[in-house]
């Protein structure tokens, strides 16, 4: 693990491909620990409780997503802000990015917990949450979103950190955390026997401490953050450029997160074991992307660097070099998920739950085959959204919802496929969401949409 060593990647000079794995690994790796925090809370309830605390866990995904979507989308686009400064040497203007970001952040993440705690009775009852997991399902997301400001806290340290060429010290704290969520998780369901509950607020705790380790750490080791009063300004002008690229990266996520709403109202209206088995088999299809998000958010700092240095011709080669490892990675994970499909399934849920496996490993092999589609997509509009396309890598992400919600209805229910419908849509929005992506790549619009004005 000696890359770990390694705080700052230089992204302008040296090999692309060696350098995008080396930045990229400790953002999937990250990814994974992430991916853990809701796993584990899978793992827990369905294990340790019941499948159907285990489907009120997942009743909240789609919602999660669209929230979490949100916290990341705006500082993700600001970060894009950065690196170009950084590309270009225009360092004096990535502090007032910094101070501009953080303001908003925390501003709209009480807004939005306010918001959410006042209309999480009316969201549940919209996704046609079933009667005997409703219950559970308010009271998770409650506690969900409490900790709303901690997730958007976490994801600007992340976001900017990674910007500046250090993809590592997000990694190690969000280790750190994850493991406190796992111990959390245990003693609040095992111990206390809380439950939903217990699992919800060892999640909240976990980001909190990831939250204070990365204000500790950026406050004394990294020069951007350390503000005098004149200095943490909201910058009006530069908030518009920031806006430009981070309400698309939000509204991308948002967006899909409204589609994927849609799709788990369908998903509830098959009862809940169907729940239960596309819970997990979600996390699967969350945990085989991972390699492509480490990938693509490495490509899209990459690119937005060599953007801002004016080194258009670097940043295609990173693309080019991007979508070949995501195909090998992507072939890697079909291959698990066909051979190991069952048991993947009784991670989430016992074993005398048979009818659920089946389900849900049935689900999984569907779409496996597809999972390179997804590995294009992420790539492609990575690069768009480094380059400062970040509209079109908006509206790529919409096609990828638009497909794949109205085929996943057109199938269930049209086609009368039921559930297995729902899994035949889903490489039907990655597929659509590539071809868009790539048309609007190879026809150059992107070029001129840099925040560098030259």
């Amino acid at each position: 693990m000696s890359f770990l060593k390694r705080r700052n990647v230089d992204m302008l000079n040296g090999p692309i491909l060696k350098n995008l794995i080396i930045f990229g690994l400790p953002i999937f790796f990250g990814s994974v620990f992430q991916q853990l925090y809701n796993m584990v809370d899978s793992i827990v309830v369905g294990k340790y409780v019941s499948a159907n605390a285990l489907a009120a866990v997942g009743s909240t995904g789609t919602i999660s997503m669209l929230l979490v979507g949100v916290m990341m989308g705006f500082p993700t686009g600001a970060s894009i802000v950065a690196a170009q400064f950084l590309g270009a040497g225009q360092k004096d203007k990535i502090k007032t990015t910094i101070s501009t970001t953080m303001i908003f952040m925390v501003i709209l993440s009480i807004i939005m917990t306010v918001i959410g705690l006042c209309l999480s009775s009316f969201i549940m009852g919209w996704v046609n949450v079933p009667d005997e997991i409703y219950a559970d399902t308010v009271l998770y997301f409650r506690i969900f979103i409490g900790g709303m400001l901690f997730m958007a806290l976490y994801n600007f340290f992340a976001s900017f950190l990674r910007a500046l060429g250090d993809s590592t010290t997000p990694l190690i704290f969000l280790i750190i955390s994850s493991l406190l969520n796992i111990a959390g998780d245990l003693f609040f369901v095992l111990v206390l026997r809380m439950g939903v509950a217990g699992v919800a607020i060892a999640t909240v705790l976990a980001q909190a401490v990831s939250v204070v380790l990365c204000f500790i750490y950026v406050s004394k080791n990294i020069e951007y953050f350390k503000f005098s009063k004149s200095e943490f300004v909201f910058d009006k002008v530069l908030f518009k450029d920031i806006l430009r690229l981070g309400l698309p990266s939000s509204l991308q996520s948002s967006i899909t997160g409204i589609g994927m709403v849609m799709v788990q109202s369908l998903i509830n209206s098959f009862g809940p074991v169907s729940i239960a088995a596309y819970t997990a088999a979600n996390k699967m299809e969350a945990l085989c992307n991972l390699p492509m998000t480490g990938i693509s958010m490495a490509l899209s700092l990459f690119v937005g660097q060599n953007i801002g240095a004016n080194n258009q011709k670097r940043a295609q080669k990173g693309l080019n070099q991007s979508i070949v490892l995501s195909v090998v990675l992507s072939a890697v994970m079909s291959l698990l998920i066909f051979l190991f499909g069952k048991n993947i399934m009784t991670l989430f849920v016992n074993e005398s739950e048979i009818e659920v496996i089946n389900v849900g490993a049935t689900f999984m092999r569907t779409w496996a085959p597809l999972v390179f589609a997804h590995g294009i997509c992420s790539c492609s509009t990575a690069f768009l959204r480094g380059a400062g396309d970040s509209f079109h890598a908006m509206i790529s992400m919409f096609f990828d919802l638009i497909v794949r919600t109205v085929f996943a209805y057109f199938f269930a229910l049209i086609l009368n496929m039921g559930f297995m419908g729902i899994a035949y849509a889903l490489p039907c929005g990655w597929i659509g969401c590539s071809l868009y992506s790539m048309i609007r790549y190879y026809t150059g619009g992107w070029r001129k949409k840099s925040v560098i004005r030259r």
